[in-house]
């Protein structure tokens, strides 16, 4: 799995944005992830439609590749983190938490975080409403009227990449205007949606082995 990243600076802080879709902050050694949506690969299957075996847990061994990588203190999940109804998936989260006793993982509540809220009552994962620092205000929608630069995701922001010979193709990215920085969504199984480019001052796009900026 690559280990390639691009490093931006946001309200003077370096971020790395990550390949698999997330970002880590290596001054505040903070992992950062978005719309995982675990349990969607049940939720289809319920509905009838056909999912590859193990689908949902190419999610879990992604977050277990940068965990070990980055050795983070703590995880910041900006909400989505389940899709649907208590199933299996979520055993499978657990245990992750619990592999890692010494990581605290921060859930700001989405709105597919709809679980009981005895679900969430794990020693190392805090569900929240929002997350405000000096410079920077983490959620899950994006907000308005807001005067710090507002981190979130929510929206599963993608861009249609044109080739020469007309050829194109709909990746994920990070979108950063002057007032928010929005988060690709981390889950395989999640869709995307196309953001207006002329709102974005800066544009990364997540390919399979690195990150790059597009000039627009």
């Amino acid at each position: 799995m690559s280990l390639v990243y691009t490093e931006i600076i946001i309200k003077g802080e370096p971020f790395y944005l990550l390949p698999q879709k997330a970002a880590y902050r290596p001054l505040q050694k903070q992992l950062i992830l978005s719309d995982i949506h675990l349990g969607k690969a049940s939720h289809f299957r319920k509905q009838g439609i056909a999912m590859p075996p193990q689908s949902h847990l190419r999610d879990i061994d992604r977050i277990h590749f940068l965990i070990d990588k980055y050795n983070p203190e703590t995880v910041l999940l900006l909400g989505d983190l389940f899709h649907s109804e208590y199933n299996n998936e979520w055993l499978w989260f657990k245990s992750m938490l619990m592999t890692y006793p010494r990581v605290q993982f921060v859930l700001l509540e989405g709105n597919h975080d709809i679980l009981p809220r005895g679900t969430y009552v794990i020693p190392n994962l805090m569900k929240i409403g929002l997350l405000e620092e000096q410079y920077i205000i983490f959620s899950h929608h994006p907000l308005s009227d807001q005067r710090k630069l507002n981190i979130c995701g929510h929206v599963h922001p993608g861009i249609k990449v044109s080739g020469k010979a007309r050829e194109s193709v709909t990746l994920p990215c990070f979108a950063m205007s002057e007032t928010h920085f929005i988060m690709p969504a981390f889950g395989d199984l999640t869709g995307l949606s196309m953001i207006n480019i002329r709102e974005q001052q800066r544009i990364f796009v997540a390919l399979s082995d690195s990150v790059v900026e597009i000039d627009f």
